[in-house]
Order: C-alpha cells, then sequence, then structure tokens
C-alpha cells in the first residue's frame, strides 16, 4: 500500500516492533545518532514521548486520539511542543487540545481520507465500483445504519440515543429498521436495552455484530441513511465511507463531525438527545426528496474532498513537500 501510493522520490523502510516500546525506542535512538533518516512522524503522542532522547531527529505528531481531550503529561507535551509540524485530524480536536492544554500550540488540521484501492500504476477513482452505483433512497430498505466501536469507554457514538429514540420512528413507520454494525464489550449493554423496549420496537432494531468487508459494502448498498450521533469524535471516517456510498448522514454538531457533514446539505446535525436523533431519522426516511438531494450532496463532497488524493496533497504541503505527481 505504502510503495504503490508513495512520493515517487520517497526512500522508504516498513519495519514492525511487535508493540515493544522499547525495542522502537532503541531503533530511533539508533537512528538519529546515525541521523538515518531524514524526519520522523508519530502517528500517536504515546510514541512521540521517544522524542525526549537526546539528538533526535526532525519529527512530526499527529493529534487523533481522545488522550488530547484531556490534560496530557509532561513529557507528551513536550512532544507535542517541540515537533516541526503539528498535524491533526481535524480543526476540532486541535482547539480541544488547546482548550484541554493552554498553550499548546494548535495543530494544524488535514482531513483524512479512506483507505485507497491498490488500483496500478496509480489510483484511479472512476474505476470505483460503488461510484458507478447510483443512490436512490425510495428502492432502499427503509433503514438507518451506524457502524461504530461498541467498547464501554468509546459508548458516545449515539447508540443508545439511537436505541432510546426507535420506539419514535416505527410510530411514524412500522417497517423501519435500525441496522447496527460493530463490537466490543459495551455491546451487551446495548442489547439489553434493546429487548427492554416493547417488541413491535425491539424487533425493529437488529446487531448484525463485526461485518466483514463484503457484508459491511452490503449493509451500506442497502440501507437508506446513515447515523452516528457522536459527541466526541475525533474525525468520523465512517462518515466519509457512507458518503462514498451516496448516503445521507446524520451526527452530532458538537464534534469535528461538522467537518465532514454539512448540516442541510450533506445530511443532518443534531442534539444527542433520542428526541432529536428520532426526529433526523424520520426526516431521512420519510423524505425521498431531502434524502436524494443530501445524499447526492455528500457524495460530492466525497469526490471533492475526501479522496486519496486530496489527502496526499494536504499532507504533503503541510510536512512542506512538493508533490511531483
Amino acid at each position: 500500500m505504502i510503495q504503490v501510493h508513495a512520493h515517487r522520490n520517497l526512500d522508504l523502510e516498513v519495519r514492525g516492533f511487535g508493540g515493544s516500546r522499547p525495542r522502537l525506542a532503541l531503533k530511533i535512538g539508533l537512528a538519529s545518532l546515525h541521523k538515518a533518516y531524514d524526519r520522523i512522524m508519530y502517528l500517536l503522542v504515546n510514541q512521540a514521548v521517544v522524542s525526549i532522547l537526546p539528538r533526535h531527529l526532525t519529527y512530526d505528531v499527529w493529534e487523533i486520539g481522545e488522550e488530547l481531550y484531556q490534560t496530557v503529561s509532561w513529557a507528551k507535551r513536550r512532544a507535542l511542543g517541540r515537533a516541526k509540524n503539528l498535524l491533526s485530524i481535524s480543526r476540532n480536536t486541535a482547539q480541544v487540545a488547546v482548550q484541554s492544554n493552554p498553550g499548546l500550540p494548535l495543530g494544524r488540521s488535514v482531513h483524512l481520507c479512506l483507505e485507497p484501492p491498490l488500483y496500478e500504476p496509480t489510483p484511479d477513482p472512476q474505476q470505483d465500483p460503488v461510484l458507478a452505483e447510483s443512490y436512490e433512497p425510495a428502492r432502499r430498505v427503509r433503514s438507518v445504519l451506524i457502524v461504530a466501536n461498541m467498547h464501554r469507554r468509546l459508548l458516545y457514538k449515539g447508540h443508545q440515543q439511537l436505541i432510546r429514540g426507535w420506539h419514535r420512528v416505527v410510530e411514524e413507520f412500522h417497517d423501519a429498521e435500525l441496522w447496527i454494525v460493530g463490537d466490543g464489550d459495551g455491546r451487551p449493554e446495548l442489547e439489553a436495552m434493546a429487548r427492554a423496549l416493547p417488541h413491535h420496537v425491539s424487533s425493529r432494531i437488529m446487531f448484525f455484530g463485526q461485518l466483514a468487508a463484503d457484508g459491511l459494502d452490503r449493509v451500506y448498498r442497502e440501507c437508506r441513511a446513515f447515523a452516528m450521533p457522536s459527541t466526541r469524535e475525533g474525525f468520523g471516517l465512517v462518515f466519509v465511507e457512507a458518503a462514498r456510498y451516496g448516503l445521507p448522514c446524520i451526527g452530532g454538531r458538537h464534534d469535528s463531525v461538522k467537518e465532514i457533514v454539512l448540516d442541510g446539505e450533506t445530511g443532518l446535525l443534531v442534539e444527542q438527545q433520542p428526541e432529536d436523533v428520532a426526529l433526523a431519522c424520520l426526516q431521512l426516511l420519510g423524505d425521498d426528496g431531502l434524502a436524494q438531494r443530501l445524499g447526492n450532496a455528500a457524495r460530492q463532497r466525497y469526490l471533492d474532498h475526501f479522496q486519496f488524493h486530496h489527502f496526499r496533497a494536504r499532507l504533503l504541503q503541510a510536512v512542506d513537500l512538493q508533490d511531483d505527481r
């Protein structure tokens, strides 16, 4: 993947360390001593603390995880502050990091993209079979899809609000289904919440678990709308994935999702309250014209902003590298 899509003048070495931080630190320490690389890019802040090593090479750091939503340790703060380029997956994440850690530099937002397919010799979006299929809401199952992690510490994605508000959706559309994809140690809690609802509501809530690529492709192609009304999303790559399929999206209005989903243009942004979430679902399930308009605009935004070559250009510009392609 890296070799196909990398800058053609970039000499790459890919090596793993089996999850061993000491081995990683030793490698970086020796590389810094011998100036083996031009620069180092850390994808996680907890990796970047290795930068305290003497004579450490020039390095960049990404602000990605929710750890930036709280006060970070001295070592992490030092690593962030001394980076040549402090990159963030969203403007919101960069701003929250500064709010949580006053005095920290404001990271430069570099929006992500979906992992590119390995089309040779160069990625060609016209070869993407998903883009060849149109989104026609009237021909879809009357369903809302959420694809999200269900670990207890990550239950801010909006599962509870979708489940608690689903009775309101079923009152209007008896055939409406809520499709829940994903897994984690919080799943039993969510399933219990669904089972506690009246049967005519709980029977319309489906837990699919973790799906393989073909299964995930199927639910994206068959559902009518995508929803993940989160409150602490660092970026929200699933919204880009849904946009690729031409789906209108429902997201939370207070986190990074607002940088992907444009309220009233490519989707609907809501408060994370069951009633608000349910009303947004009803709008997209009941208004073919609205769903079509938002879905078409979502796909166009994906084509204009969230393909791999867009990300590649953003990243190379952010780290002051000339793109010769």
